[in-house]
């Protein structure tokens, strides 16, 4: 009797070491699960967090970017405008000129270099300025050739057109001068001396005429905003008699002619014209002293057919200019 008591007791104690063991078992379970759950709250706050600072930053990141966007397509519009101005204000420089915007930079009125020949020291020009010309082309020979000196040199100069020259195979040619900065001036359609000058007396009609297809026959190839304003006599202003009618009509016009006041000697019969370089620079050096000094030199020359010599000897003539200290010009 008195074991089973003892047994008794010892299954209650062990019943209520059960329920205590179960008590703090549900306890710690409780805690652990308030814990995780508190975790879990804190890393759901904390993701929240996380993705909300990320949100900001993409919106802040979007706004950035959309002002950048807003910026560039603000400046590409800016400069597209001001490219679409100097374009336009380009264009406008060449309507009505005989040489393309960019030699406005080294172009001179073709008056005040001739104030300069006439009245040396009086003109607007006050610095030495030398401009290569070169008459009755344009062919697909020498042309060129002259051309391509001019390039290697960066040097410009004036080509006098004859009109009956322009033709769709010197087409080319004609416009390569245009393009690549030298100025445009006539030298009449025909360049045929009994037609302008009959018994050396100017013929206004016919030099009138002349001036209006050439300039027909040049505008033709480089456009009908081309205009030149200047015009040289076959043969040289002062050659002729009887043209002071002729020059009237050629104002009206818009043109005013010029002659030269050095050359080389291509221009001679074959008898008289210089037969090597060194005897092409010596005429070149006695022309300056036939004329007055004054601080320009309008240097005639020929790019037509069969001048070669005068090809040969153009390097040496530019360096000539160039080592006196002459800049380079066209004539407008």
């Amino acid at each position: 009797m008195r074991k089973f008591r003892n047994w008794h007791w010892w299954l209650i104690f062990l019943s209520i070491l059960l329920i205590v063991i179960a008590i703090f078992s549900v306890k710690l379970y409780a805690d652990r699960h308030a814990a995780a759950m508190a975790a879990s709250k804190t890393h759901a706050k904390s993701v929240s967090e996380h993705e909300a600072a990320v949100a900001s930053s993409r919106r802040h990141a979007a706004r950035k970017a959309s002002k950048r966007h807003v910026a560039a397509v603000s400046s590409r519009r800016r400069a597209a405008a001001e490219a679409s101005r100097e374009e336009a204000q380009s264009k406008a420089a060449q309507v009505g000129q005989n040489h393309i915007a960019e030699a406005n930079q080294y172009a001179y009125p073709v008056a005040q270099v001739k104030q300069e020949m006439d009245a040396p020291y009086t003109s607007p020009i006050k610095e030495k300025v030398v401009f290569l010309t070169f008459d009755d082309g344009p062919n697909t020979v020498n042309s060129p050739k002259v051309l391509d000196i001019l390039s290697q040199a960066g040097v410009h100069g004036t080509f006098f057109v004859v009109g009956k020259q322009v033709s769709p195979e010197t087409a080319p040619v004609l416009k390569a001068e245009y393009d690549a900065g030298h100025a445009i001036g006539l030298h009449s359609m025909t360049h045929d001396y009994s037609l302008l000058y009959p018994s050396r007396v100017g013929a206004t009609a016919v030099i009138e005429n002349e001036a209006k297809g050439a300039q027909a026959a040049v505008q033709q190839v480089l456009g009908s905003d081309f205009r030149s304003h200047i015009w040289r006599c076959p043969g040289g202003h002062f050659s002729w008699k009887g043209l002071a009618a002729a020059d009237v009509a050629l104002s009206r016009l818009g043109l005013d002619w010029i002659d030269w006041d050095a050359a080389v000697g291509d221009a001679l019969s074959p008898a008289q014209e210089p037969k090597t370089e060194d005897a092409m620079l010596q005429y070149h050096l006695r022309s300056l002293n036939v004329y007055p000094a004054s601080n320009v030199r309008v240097v005639l020359m020929h790019d037509a057919l069969g001048k070669d010599l005068t090809v040969k000897t153009l390097p040496r003539i530019i360096q000539y200019y160039r080592d006196n200290g002459y800049k380079f010009g066209v004539l407008e």
